[in-house]
């Protein structure tokens, strides 16, 4: 759904970069919360997981 409300911005996907907690299973921008995409491949390919500011 392109018009569903994400993050702590509460703002839609927007074709931006985007990352899952692995707690909560909610969905963050990346720019929202610091975290680039090379970033977030990297935590990937490490096996880090991540977890939301509510976490």
């Amino acid at each position: 759904d392109p018009e569903r409300l994400w993050c702590i911005c509460r703002k839609p996907h927007g074709n931006r970069f985007m990352i899952c907690c692995d707690r909560c299973d909610e969905w963050f921008h990346g720019d929202c919360i610091g975290i680039t995409m090379s970033q977030g491949r990297q935590m990937e390919k490490s096996g880090i997981e991540y977890n939301c500011p509510k976490c």
